[in-house]
């Protein structure tokens, strides 16, 4: 006697949550109910560099393309407010009605390191799909510390790059290179990438000897950034052809520069072309070089180039070369637009909180009428215990910029923020002293105005002080 199976309905959840997911997991339940579909494994191992767990085979091979019924909306929603890899990856593997949303986020910044296989393994990838090329919104590419060697022999890297139509962010690491060694095929990708219509931000560190085409096409983007560039000496025109940027672009209006030996032939042709290359910059993040030839006048020259527009002012040098920023002779009351100011100090003697010098240099401050924002970070060397070393001299400073600010009516009358943020040089971090509880002590009135916050981070002994780049978020490192 043949019986029939009468087949029970699966159950639908009575409510879809509106909110983030607590598990990718519980994403899996939802949509499957507990049965593993398929998912673009080999696409997620080609986001590079990965640090998370490789997801289980299981979920990437089953035959099985699996339509859920929950509302195309709900998963969208679901997987844009995830916030790590991890997840997105997961949800990748749920099944394929998650997968275009995970795709927008798994391959939205991807970093490719010239002399591995990554720019294989992402070529193979956008010929399978080409789709995923719109994608990609933020490329690194960098070079390892290999003399003279930008990339493998035949790696695809060029066409990779001319495969990318939307790039916003390209931020190009040569760890020292040199463009004379870069291959023409890689070359002229790189250049292409900066004409985008797209192109937002350029990020150039540490790269000799440029072509004067490629200056012209940096300067043409709203967010630049040039730390340890060189212009090509052999090849440096008069000045720097209008045509060779991208049509009907200006000037930056973010600009962030190292003032070493080799940054004024950048600035001395940028502004022997006109004026107008730097007649919008509203921010500019300076990182003074110790011991750099002509940093001094370097300084004074970019300054005097953005005067009448900038309302932002970055600035980090090591404590014992503070003279750099007096002897450039530039009249810094001529920053009549200013707005915010940091300033970020390395310091270099044990023993020392507060630079001797920092009620003086605020004092200086007084000539910006404008300063809405003032922060100070402090990079504190050789910290160990929980007392601090100078707490005499140190307190005595804060008395006399307390007082400073403190008569807010008459000093700083538009400053609305004073931010603090002292980073100690210590291991362990927890064995050291309170510097916030310190400095909120012996600055009352400054307190008592309501705009006084003082932070405290720390740097792991031996650490390097990064270079000031607040305009790039990355350095020459793999992404997380």
């Amino acid at each position: 006697m043949l019986t029939t199976k009468v087949p029970v309905p699966e159950q639908r959840p009575a409510q879809i949550p509106a909110r983030l997911c607590p598990e990718p997991r519980s994403c899996v339940t939802l949509c499957t109910h507990g049965r593993p579909q398929i998912g673009p494994k080999d696409l997620i191992s080609s986001v590079v560099p990965k640090s998370e767990p490789p997801i289980p085979q299981t979920y990437a091979r089953t035959p099985c393309r699996y339509v859920p019924r929950v509302p195309q909306e709900i998963i969208d929603m679901i997987v844009d407010n995830f916030e790590d890899m991890a997840s997105f990856q997961a949800c990748s593997l749920v099944c394929w009605a998650f997968v275009p949303a995970c795709r927008k986020h798994i391959f939205r910044d991807v970093c490719l390191p010239m002399l591995s296989d990554a720019p294989e393994r992402l070529h193979e990838v956008l010929l399978r799909c080409p789709e995923i090329a719109s994608y990609v919104r933020d490329l690194t590419v960098h070079r390892s510390h290999e003399p003279k060697v930008w990339m493998r022999p035949g790696s695809p890297l060029p066409a990779v790059l001319s495969m990318l139509p939307l790039i916003n962010r390209f931020s190009v690491f040569g760890c020292w290179g040199d463009w004379w060694d870069v291959p023409v095929p890689l070359a002229s990708a790189i250049m292409g990438v900066m004409t985008l219509g797209t192109m937002d931000r350029l990020h150039v560190l540490t790269v000799a000897n440029v072509p004067a085409a490629f200056l012209q096409r940096a300067l043409s983007l709203r967010i630049l950034s040039l730390f340890y560039v060189s212009l090509d000496p052999a090849k440096i025109p008069r000045k720097l052809d209008p045509s060779q940027g991208r049509l009907g672009e200006g000037s930056p209006e973010y600009l962030n520069l190292s003032l070493d030996s080799k940054v004024g032939k950048i600035l001395e042709y940028a502004r022997a072309s006109g004026s107008k290359y730097f007649s919008n910059i509203r921010r500019l993040a300076v990182n003074p070089i110790p011991n750099s030839v002509n940093s001094e006048r370097n300084f004074a020259r970019i300054l005097s180039a953005v005067e009448n527009t900038l309302e932002r002012l970055d600035l980090q040098w090591h404590e014992l070369h503070v003279e750099q920023f007096d002897a450039s002779g530039y009249d810094c009351s001529r920053l009549r637009h200013l707005r915010t100011v940091q300033l970020h100090i390395i310091l270099e003697q044990p023993q020392v909180t507060i630079p001797k010098y920092l009620s003086f240099y605020l004092s200086r401050l007084r000539e910006y009428p404008l300063l809405e924002s003032l922060t100070y970070v402090l990079y504190v060397p050789n910290v160990a215990g929980a007392d601090i070393p100078d707490a005499v001299d140190a307190a005595r400073l804060l008395h006399a910029m307390d007082a400073e600010i403190g008569d807010g009516d008459v000093a700083f009358p538009a400053l609305r923020e004073l931010h603090f943020k002292i980073i100690p040089e210590c291991s362990p971090p927890n064995v050291v002293p309170d510097y916030p509880a310190f400095l909120l002590a012996h600055l009352c009135r400054t307190r008592s105005r309501g705009i006084l916050s003082v932070e405290q981070g720390y740097r792991i002994r031996g650490a390097a002080v990064m270079p000031l780049l607040p305009y790039t978020t990355v350095w020459p490192k793999h992404k997380k």
